[in-house]
């Protein structure tokens, strides 16, 4: 039964226990947007029944490893959308290897014809038959979506180092490195010297390298 009224933290728990209707309520709830975002990086590969199975296989990983999700790292969808990337960017790889062989045993067949001079014949690469039969070679990957989920990644990643700082600390960053403002305007804002505020924004950048570290390693085992 679907659980209109759990909330994501309730079911994270409930998939914890092993409860069925966890399930269903993750299915319900997610299985629309992870579709449409698995066409997305399956756009040019692929059919309808390629995209599916990936969300099976997503939410089958979803219940068998949800003791691996970590509410502290992201949120649960954070958790599904980057694991269904790696899921439906290895069915794309798949995919395109298995176009790639298809190919080849007409690419083949067409260069022995040739070196037999069967000419124009239904054999020949270059035409007749054979030629209208051949597996097209499949598109480039799309280099394009495949860098707006990285930088969409790298966003959820920054935010939630931002998270982990003092709020000074955060204002301070927010205010230095994404509103331009000035060691000074700054020190006139906080009634921190200019020191202080040097020394508050060094130790911020080092913590968020450190948080920004972390979190890459603990999704590197996804």
């Amino acid at each position: 039964m679907v659980r209109q009224d759990w909330s994501d933290e309730d079911l994270v728990q409930q998939l914890k226990e092993r409860n069925p209707d966890a399930l269903e309520t993750l299915i319900a709830r997610y299985s629309r947007e992870i579709y449409y975002f698995i066409r997305l990086i399956l756009n040019g590969v692929g059919v309808v029944q390629d995209a599916e199975e990936c969300v099976n296989d997503l939410f089958v990983a979803a219940w068998q490893e949800i003791e691996t999700f970590d509410a502290s790292r992201g949120t649960l969808r954070t958790w599904l959308t980057m694991r269904a990337k790696y899921i439906a960017l290895d069915r794309r790889r798949q995919l395109c290897r298995r176009q790639v062989h298809a190919v080849q045993p007409a690419e083949e067949n067409g260069q022995w014809a040739a070196a037999d001079g069967s000419g124009g014949r239904k054999g020949n690469r270059w035409g007749g038959q054979e030629a209208e039969n051949r597996v097209p070679l499949p598109p480039h990957p799309d280099t394009s979506m495949e860098l707006l989920l990285e930088q969409n990644e790298r966003r959820e990643e920054l935010r939630l180092a931002l998270a982990t700082l003092p709020e000074l600390d955060r204002y301070l960053i927010y205010q230095r490195y994404f509103r331009f403002a000035s060691t000074e305007e700054l020190a006139a804002r906080t009634g921190l010297t200019r020191h202080a505020i040097d020394t508050r924004l060094w130790r911020a950048r080092k913590s968020l390298r450190e948080a920004l570290k972390e979190y890459a390693h603990e999704y590197e085992r996804i």
